[in-house]
């Protein structure tokens, strides 16, 4: 616990985390944590003469690990500040969270959380008791630096800021501790922060490079600001947590953008709209926007921007949680320098930025450089007027973010007229993995849900009894409607004007969880009547092993989780069959893909294992089904290039890990023997001929990245080679395009490239599947597909099509896409024998993001089937 920590206090520690409900880890409140009291400002060192260096100083970074020892120091000997190990992170290093305030409100701070905690649930208390709440408690604002970790420049400005308010002394100072409570959270990406400075530091001095070159984040690098509805990554979910239990009233996300912009960026944000914000946490957000944009000015820090650069609040992937809590989402993007620490200068001399004095920009920066300490000295203002602004009206914030906001949620078909009254999940469905990993994503989120005890009726329609409901009266209704609903663009709003050109949003035009999973979801427009009970745990599907067969275990395909059922079987080194025909068995029809095991014990343990973790049904044969098929390569080995920075092939090697597939990242020293390392080479999109053929140059790069440099005309032959001589590739998204180029496939980009002609950046679209082709093995035969300005082919020669769009009509699911006629008939998925070897191409980018879960059995199936040797079920494999 704390050290010198009250008994009082540890107890209501633990009950913060009851309050949250999903726990904390287990350091959250445990070793290294700090507390104490009465300390003297004078024995805490200023920044400068603890790190050597002021924040800010040209070329210099503080590391991370010495920032946190300095903050340890901090709380040591300030009785301001407590310092806390809130998780560990992806890569095993502290997630530290620091509670900057005053004394009393630091030892109160169970009762603030309590406090805040019941605004935030705001059925069963009246108005005027929130108003006496508002005034009793104390608003948490949240201070967040380097969830991308090059943008530097936030984290060395919060060393200052933390020791400000634990040692200065004003009438400033005071305001804020006695009315509010920071939470600080010095990296949003610890792993990122010391990947990034480690590597500045160690480079200074020689030839190298000095930006890291690689992802940033073990698997998604610059994207783990796009996980705020999946919950994949750790430290998303560590923060989330965190939120959840303190229920800040802002959150301040402190980021850099490029070097010719703004030199800031602040609120008001851009068009579009989404319905899924509260307008209260939106107008606050704004306010926060214009505190910060006048305390800048008066400073006389030119190059303030608004409005026109953020379009952030259409999809929940970029606005964030915490806006669906009741959080102001209050965004600083400040222009970053020249490799990380090093005054950027435009190269024609002219002032930095745009020099069109408007309501957007009131006074344009007059300076042709720009260093990190303007950066740090631009932060830290900012800061100190949100916070302020925050300080100055405590009850107002809480009174509007926590109790109006989710009062608000919780009536939101009253708000927001045409809002369904609930959401309606079937029992029964293809695929009852999806739903699983559906329902967890509102579990984790908090959603309050139902789930029925008996049939009943709604809108019209008969559903069974263990079917899923999501009432959007409820705090968290906004959310629920956000993840559910069809997207439908407002092309009219979104303009400045009538004949104004349409606005897009900063990020994708869809996040619609259903379609994404492949799950059924039925929006039901009244109430109704039905016996249902709360949902505390969401649990597997109720499964039950079949007796021991004589024949063969059976596991269907049509699940996404088959990638699980693979993964685990090749892990036992259980022989395993897929038919290529569909066939009766166990009194069911099974569909070609279907998995055919031996009874062994192996075999069962393995199945028995993933059949309760995922609710997948494992079936039993008394006689072995004699049906055509592929016998899958025994301990197949998977490559993945990714090549360097590259986050497609960062969020593959999550899904790799994920399903349990057992790969390795293609090092270009492996192209000396591709075929002896590799039965499956994937190629994450964004992989060109430049990434393999060029790569890292050595001679800039440590010594640690040599495995992404260029393996030259060579290295590129031989990757051609690898396929035609018995080899498998599956090329993903822009990797189809480098797969062409290698193998001269023959297939033909007819997607238009004019977003005059077809634009769709970042929507859902229908899509055909012939599940009798290896590749959309338990696909079914229509669905909604992933597209974002990519590529669909015409057939130039042999190959067979596993999913095309449909011939005719607009193929918009959900989101924003015009012209999806120019891409009826063509192909997205395709496969081709290429020499001894094999050729998977997908044309859209069916692993975005790991967010369109439905697509994933067609990488699964290609991996696999492409080693795989044909046959029928039950005949000796000799490779196994």
């Amino acid at each position: 616990m704390l050290s010198r920590v009250t008994s009082r206090a540890a107890a209501a520690l633990v009950a913060l985390v009851m309050l949250v409900g999903v726990p904390l880890h287990a350091d959250a409140f445990g070793a290294g944590s700090s507390v104490s009291r009465n300390a003297q400002a004078k024995h805490i060192p200023a920044p400068q003469s603890y790190f050597g260096f002021a924040m800010g100083t040209t070329g210099k970074l503080a590391g991370f690990d010495k920032i946190k020892q300095y903050f340890r120091l901090v709380a040591d000997r300030s009785d301001r500040v407590t310092y806390q190990v809130a998780d560990k992170t992806t890569m095993g290093n502290d997630y530290p969270v620091l509670f900057v305030s005053s004394p009393r409100n630091l030892r109160n701070l169970d009762q603030i959380v309590r406090d805040n905690q019941r605004l935030a649930e705001p059925r069963g208390i009246s108005e005027q008791e929130a108003r006496r709440l508002s005034e009793r408690s104390k608003p948490v604002y949240l201070l967040e630096g380097t969830l991308h970790s090059t943008e530097v420049g936030n984290t060395q400005a919060l060393v200052d800021i933390v020791h400000r308010f634990a040692t200065e002394d004003s009438d400033y100072t005071e305001t804020v501790l006695d009315n509010a409570v920071l939470m600080v959270i010095p990296s949003g990406n610890p792993d990122g922060q010391h990947l990034v400075v480690d590597h500045f530091n160690k480079t200074a001095g020689t030839e190298y490079n000095r930006v890291y070159p690689d992802l940033y984040h073990k698997y998604v690098g610059h994207d783990d600001n796009r996980d705020w509805f999946m919950f994949t990554q750790r430290e998303i979910r560590t923060r989330v947590r965190l939120e959840q239990a303190y229920r800040p009233v802002v959150g301040h996300y402190m980021h850099q953008a490029g070097t010719t912009g703004p030199r800031l960026w602040t609120p008001p944000y851009d068009e579009p709209l989404g319905s899924g914000v509260d307008p209260i946490t939106l107008q606050s957000a704004t306010s926060q926007g214009q505190q910060a944009a006048r305390a800048l000015t008066a400073e006389g820090k030119k190059g303030v921007g608004t409005d026109d650069a953020y379009g952030i609040f259409w999809n929940a992937d970029v606005m964030g949680f915490s806006t669906f809590l009741g959080t102001s989402l209050f965004l600083t993007e400040i222009a970053s320098a020249r490799d990380l620490a090093y005054p950027y200068t435009s190269p024609d001399g002219r002032p930095l930025g745009s020099q069109n004095r408007s309501m957007r920009m009131l006074q344009p920066y007059d300076k042709n450089s720009w260093t990190l300490e303007q950066i740090v000295a631009y932060a830290k203002t900012a800061a100190y007027a949100g916070i302020e602004n925050v300080a100055k009206n405590p009850e107002s914030w809480l009174f509007n973010n926590l109790y109006q906001t989710n009062r608000n949620g919780a009536a939101l078909p009253d708000v927001e007229p045409g809002t369904p009254h609930a959401y309606v999940i079937p029992a029964g469905q293809r695929d009852p993995f999806a739903v699983l990993e559906m329902m967890r994503i509102f579990e984790f989120g908090r959603a309050e849900i139902e789930q029925a005890r008996a049939p009943f009726t709604a809108g019209g329609k008969t559903y069974a009894a263990g079917s899923y409901v999501l009432r959007t009266r409820q705090p968290l209704g906004r959310w629920i409607d956000q993840l559910l609903k069809i997207d439908k663009y407002p092309e009219q709003a979104a303009r400045k004007c009538g004949q104004c050109p349409l606005i897009m949003p900063y990020s994708e035009t869809t996040d619609n969880l259903g379609l994404l999973l492949g799950v059924d979801v039925d929006p039901v427009e009244q109430a109704f009547t039905a016996s249902l009970q709360r949902v505390h745990r969401v649990l597997p599907q109720p499964v039950r092993m079949p007796a021991e067969p004589r024949g063969a275990y059976l596991v269907a395909p049509e699940s996404y989780g088959v990638a699980h059922v693979l993964s685990r079987l090749q892990k036992a080194a259980v022989p395993t069959f897929r038919s290529a025909e569909k066939f009766e068995a166990a009194g069911r029809t099974f569909a070609p893909g279907t998995v055919v095991v031996p009874p062994t014990a192996a075999a069962r343990q393995a199945l028995q294992g993933v059949s309760a973790d995922t609710g997948l049904q494992v079936h039993g044969s008394d006689e072995l089904p004699k049906v055509d098929g592929f016998t899958l390569k025994q301990g197949t080995k998977v490559g993945l290039i990714r090549g360097a920075n590259n986050m497609p092939g960062g969020w593959m090697t999550w899904m790799f890990d994920h399903y349990g597939i057992d790969y390795k990242v293609v090092s270009a020293d492996d192209y000396g023997d591709l075929a002896g390392k590799y039965d499956t080479i994937v190629l994450a999109d964004g992989v060109s001929r430049n990434t393999i053929v060029n790569g890292l140059d050595p001679a800039k790069n440590p010594p640690e990245f040599r495995w992404a440099r260029g393996v030259g005309e060579e290295g590129w032959t031989r990757l051609a080679d690898y396929v035609s001589g018995g080899g498998n590739l599956v090329a993903i998204g822009s990797a189809a395009e480098t797969a062409r180029q290698l193998l001269k496939l023959p297939i033909e980009n007819a997607a238009p490239s004019d977003p005059a002609k077809l634009n769709a950046p970042g929507a859902l679209l229908r899509a055909t599947y012939d599940p009798e082709v290896p590749a959309a093995w338990g696909m079914p035969e229509s669905g909604a597909v992933w597209f974002n300005r990519d590529a669909a082919y015409k057939l130039t020669g042999d190959g067979q099509v596993a999913s095309r769009y449909p011939g005719e009509g607009d193929l918009l699911v959900s989101g924003y896409a015009a012209g999806t006629e120019t891409l009826n008939g063509l192909a997205n998925v395709a496969t081709f024998e290429v020499g001894k070897g094999h050729a998977t191409v997908a044309g859209s980018e069916i692993t975005f993001r790991s967010w369109p879960r439905q697509t994933w059995p067609i990488v699964v199936n290609s991996i696999y089937q492409g080693p795989s040797k044909p046959g029928r079920s039950g005949e000796t494999d000799e490779r196994n």
